[in-house]
């Protein structure tokens, strides 16, 4: 969600990729919305979806309910966001799984965000925010748990309201792997964050913030057919954009010599 592109209460919901094969984020559809609402993101995705099924012209298909497609969002703990995507796959579309399970099957949050919102309590001990931060890297459910009540027992400041959200059963699937119903390569092979989205907001926002809706949406339209030219151009042509090396190996290197 970028929250400084538009003047005023509305805000743009960007959907991304990033692309290995041309090492750039692409931006597929730009909504805007001025509601955060479970029910407004579940019109939102039959609005999205729909536009989708009529561009291709059939069916889009969910890894799990059709055994291809798509199989995992990635996204920060909206609590809106992630209950509409689950009634929008439950109301809309297949009702033989509930609200919770679409989600378990399908949602991954971030890492970085989920570490960013346990860093804003600066009350907590160096071992209670270790704690906190191991529990996606956990084996078993055991494991998991095990860490969560002694996380909640501790006694420190905001640690019992914490554990209270994580044991939420599509946010504990969303952070931990173990208790996600995701295809484990599905969830191997997906990045652990954001970063994809955040970098597509950071990009569009150089061509100006805090523009009126039209002016963002000519705007947007200017910089993504940019980014799509430039992207036919690469895989014609074998000419990138910038010929800086981004791709994930790169960056990983990169933040290790740095020390990051």
């Amino acid at each position: 969600m970028a929250f400084k592109r538009i003047h005023g209460i509305t805000n743009e919901w960007e959907v991304t990729a990033y692309l290995p094969r041309v090492q750039k984020t692409l931006t597929f559809a730009r909504i805007f919305t001025n509601i955060e609402t479970a029910e407004a993101y579940q019109n939102l995705l039959e609005d999205l979806f729909g536009c989708i099924e009529r561009d291709i012209g059939k069916t889009f298909n969910f890894h799990h309910i059709h055994g291809e497609g798509l199989g995992c969002i990635i996204a920060d703990q909206h609590k809106g966001q992630a209950l509409g995507l689950g009634q929008y796959l439950l109301n809309s579309k297949y009702p033989h799984l509930t609200l919770i399970e679409h989600l378990q099957h399908i949602y991954k949050l971030c890492q970085v965000h989920y570490k960013r919102n346990i860093d804003k309590n600066k009350a907590l001990s160096s071992e209670i925010r270790s704690a906190m931060y191991i529990v996606s890297n956990l084996n078993t459910q055991n494991e998991v748990l095990k860490i969560l009540h002694k996380i909640r027992d501790c006694g420190e400041p905001g640690t019992t309201a914490w554990v209270k959200d994580k044991l939420t059963p599509w946010v504990l699937s969303g952070i931990s792997s173990v208790f996600s119903k995701m295809d484990h390569i599905i969830w191997s092979q997906t990045p652990n964050n954001t970063n994809a989205g955040e970098s597509a907001h950071a990009n569009v926002n150089r061509d100006g913030c805090n523009l009126s809706l039209l002016a963002r949406i000519v705007r947007g339209r200017d910089f993504d057919k940019r980014q799509w030219e430039s992207t036919d151009v690469y895989e014609k042509y074998n000419v990138p954009d910038t010929y800086r090396n981004k791709s994930e190996l790169a960056r990983k290197v990169t933040c290790q010599n740095l020390g990051v």
